[in-house]
């Protein structure tokens, strides 16, 4: 008895046609899909985009707080009596003020904690809100599967199997891609 004959190898014509297709289907299913997927980003960066800012400034605030505490260490360390003498002429500096305009110069120091502040996970959307916003967006994207005949197909979320011809920069014949390489 003798065993089955395998099947041929695709030939370079039928790989590159093969590959073409799934380039083409790729691009019709990001264009059925680019509107839904710009909202959900658009969405999503409502939802966490305050929050990321108000991180990334309060981070920065206290980097700069770190860097200039850091720097004032530095300088007393490395020469503590030329640190000691500013420090001095600085006070004797605002007392002098002080005097002058019979005011107290301590109570011109600004504190504004909030600067520092990092948004807690009670303010941050909870997961299911994340997970419910995913689950909208899912089941409205449309798919894209490629025929043995080189067709396309496109099925909206309706279900309404759409043609690929209708969409901007599809292909004549019916959704059939056609030979450019020469096959």
């Amino acid at each position: 008895m003798s065993s089955p004959k395998p099947p041929s190898p695709p030939t370079p014509q039928q790989t590159a046609q093969a590959a073409l297709q799934a380039t083409q289907a790729g691009d019709i299913y990001q264009m059925v899909n680019a509107p839904l997927s710009g909202y959900a980003d658009l969405y999503l960066q409502s939802m966490l985009g305050p929050q990321r800012m108000q991180l990334q400034q309060g981070l920065a605030s206290q980097a700069a707080l770190q860097a200039a505490m850091a720097q004032k260490d530095i300088q007393s360390r490395v020469d503590p009596q030329v640190y000691a003498m500013r420090q001095m002429g600085l006070n004797a500096a605002q007392s002098r003020l002080g005097q002058l305009y019979s005011m107290d110069p301590s109570q011109f120091n600004y504190r504004a904690p909030a600067a520092y502040a990092t948004p807690s996970s009670a303010q941050m959307p909870s997961m299911g809100d994340i997970a419910a916003l995913s689950q909208a967006v899912s089941k409205n994207y449309g798919t894209v599967s490629l025929g043995g005949g080189g067709q396309i197909g496109v099925k909206l979320p309706s279900g309404t199997p759409a043609a690929a011809p209708v969409l901007a920069g599809s292909y004549p014949g019916g959704g059939v891609l056609p030979s450019y390489l020469g096959m």
